[in-house]
């Protein structure tokens, strides 16, 4: 889902453009080793921003003032899509897409992108306790061995209930071209649903290639793009088209899925579980908040989504204050936006940084976060991914690995 999710949090075509893709929704195998705590590190030799997060931003020493918020979840080979289940504070997965050979227990075939989950250990719900790291598991595994063909776009459900409880994540959708998953893969990629820690995969009912999918929240709901439309699908039910055409991807959807967002041809849309549908704005890889929460007509409508366009990132504010509304250019960016399940936090890569920027839909007050927020050892920040409330920000590197950087308590 997204209450992102990513967003939760992407798509076909963030894929192919930085060897990932999405979703999430948020509100908000057989697993691994044993559980360790990812100790924060100051690993690298620090490196001069090329560019700007919210204002012009250089720090030579950023490592050495920053360091210590910094953890490694993956140290090294090629590594995207980081995607949060956006369960309040808890945080309690962090899927991801890597072609690591020793990410996780499990066979994989050399070269080929698998999804995993690693899932967090220790004292959870505390804003102020440390994520730890625990088991991680390869979610994407073939039937009677490894899977034989590429599996990305992650989408993990989850969202904050009532009392600020977090609820699940129970499930999570990716997408694949491997052919030997359960259900086959007819159209060359396929969606597909999966526990939120691994296991009983199954594939989502809908014809053709499969171009993005984003998960609900509550786990009920899915969206699929494809080739020739979007699709909705309700528990194990066939798909039902809501609107045809091509082009389309990057489906993100809210904690009832009620309503989803989503990419076509450089334009965003709106689109309801009835099918009605409305136009946002020009950008790319969209990416929904958790959907507006507290009932009424309005619960689980879309409240903002943050995109990319010209080599910029960008917020839209659909349900807000004033100040909030409409469109908010938040600075360059390198790689596809993600957007806290509160619709509040944008985060991007701006070369070696992973930056953050926020603006509260309900007041419009600005948050301090102008500084980037995680820096990578070495090369550029290739992907990113943000939790509910805004405490940790997930992102991978072109040098390699997968990094965790405590933004504070929320």
């Amino acid at each position: 889902m997204n209450i992102k999710t990513r967003g939760v949090h992407r798509s076909l075509t963030k894929t192919a453009a930085s060897l990932g893709v999405v979703a999430t929704v948020g509100a908000l195998g057989v697993s691994a080793a044993s559980s360790t705590a990812a100790e924060p590190d100051n690993q690298a030799t620090p490196r001069v921003n090329s560019g700007s997060c919210a204002s012009s931003y250089n720090n030579p020493n950023y490592f050495n003032k920053y360091g210590a918020k910094q953890q490694t979840i993956v140290p090294d080979g090629q590594v995207t899509e980081p995607e949060f289940s956006l369960d309040g504070r808890t945080n309690k997965r962090l899927a991801f897409v890597s072609t690591g050979e020793n990410v996780a227990p499990g066979a994989i075939q050399p070269g080929v992108r698998n999804v995993y989950v690693t899932s967090r250990t220790g004292k959870a719900g505390n804003e102020g306790a440390p994520w730890l790291k625990g088991a991680t598991t390869l979610v994407s595994q073939g039937q009677g061995g490894p899977a034989n063909g590429d599996s990305f776009a992650p989408s993990l459900s989850g969202f904050t209930a009532r009392g600020d409880r977090a609820a699940g994540p129970a499930k999570m959708a990716f997408l694949s071209k491997a052919t030997n998953l359960p259900g086959g893969n007819p159209g060359g990629v396929s969606a597909y649903v999966a526990g939120s820690a691994g296991g009983g995969i199954k594939r989502l009912k809908v014809p053709g290639e499969a171009t993005g999918v984003g998960i609900s929240g509550d786990s009920k709901v899915f969206y699929v793009t494809t080739t020739t439309g979007i699709y909705i699908v309700k528990g194990s039910g066939a798909g039902k088209r809501l609107a045809a055409g091509g082009g389309m991807s990057s489906p993100t959807t809210t904690l009832n899925g009620k309503q989803a967002a989503y990419g076509q041809n450089g334009v965003i849309y709106t689109i309801t579980e009835k099918g009605k549908r409305k136009k946002i704005v020009s950008g790319q890889d969209p990416q929904a908040d958790g959907g507006f929460p507290n009932g009424g007509p309005q619960q689980g409508a879309v409240r903002a989504v943050s995109y990319t366009r010209g080599g910029n990132a960008y917020k839209y504010g659909i349900i807000a204050t004033r100040s909030a509304k409409g469109e908010k250019r938040l600075g360059r960016a390198d790689t596809p936006t993600s957007i806290n399940g509160g619709g509040s936090a944008t985060a991007f890569g701006n070369g070696t940084f992973a930056c953050l920027i926020v603006q509260v839909l309900d007041s419009g007050k600005k948050g301090g976060y102008a500084i980037p927020q995680g820096q990578c050892p070495t090369g550029d920040v290739s992907d990113v991914g943000v939790s509910t409330r805004y405490n940790y920000l997930a992102f991978s590197c072109t040098g390699g690995g997968l990094y965790l950087h405590y933004v504070g308590g929320k």
